[in-house]
């Protein structure tokens, strides 16, 4: 009986396992079947020259950000309608050791800002940016804004962004 107990969750999960199978891989595009749902990755890169800078008066309170607008055709009306949209932005925690992980959006990060006071003194200061992401039928902007509603600092790195649809 004990024996039993054992033998039918083992076959159950064996027979769960048999399901899963991988559609489509590349590196940069991903497809397979969950359950009935399907889910799509892909992977951007996003370089500091994609960044477009929107100004308001550079004050708090107005709109001031950088976008970056790709084109996604995994995003269609049906997920807009149905499905769900997920992004993951990849931060390395230890330079050192070049160990990283993905973060989901919206992900706050300090930026590091060197400026020099008055006196001359060079001063370094962390200025905590805002990274989103928006979607429509189509498309995928992603978006960095300053938190205290100033104009955000220029992007000079590499970004690598997964999004996740799920219909």
């Amino acid at each position: 009986m004990k024996t039993l107990k054992l033998l039918i969750p083992a076959i159950a999960v064996l027979a769960l396992l048999q399901g899963c199978t991988k559609e489509y891989i590349t590196k940069q595009y991903i497809t397979q079947e969950y359950n009935g749902a399907q889910v799509y990755a892909r992977d951007y890169t996003i370089n500091p020259k994609d960044w477009i800078r929107i100004e308001g008066a550079n004050n708090p309170g107005f709109d001031n950000y950088l976008y970056a607008e790709f084109d996604n055709p995994d995003i269609t009306k049906d997920v807009v309608d149905n499905g769900t949209v997920q992004a993951f932005i990849y931060t390395i925690y230890d330079v050192a050791k070049n160990l990283g992980s993905w973060n989901p959006l919206p992900y706050l990060y300090p930026l590091e800002i060197k400026t020099t006071d008055e006196g001359g003194k060079e001063e370094i200061l962390i200025a905590p940016e805002n990274t989103r992401f928006e979607y429509n039928e189509g498309t995928v902007t992603f978006i960095i804004q300053d938190l205290d509603g100033y104009d955000p600092e220029d992007i000079t790195n590499s970004m690598s962004i997964k999004v996740c649809v799920t219909i």
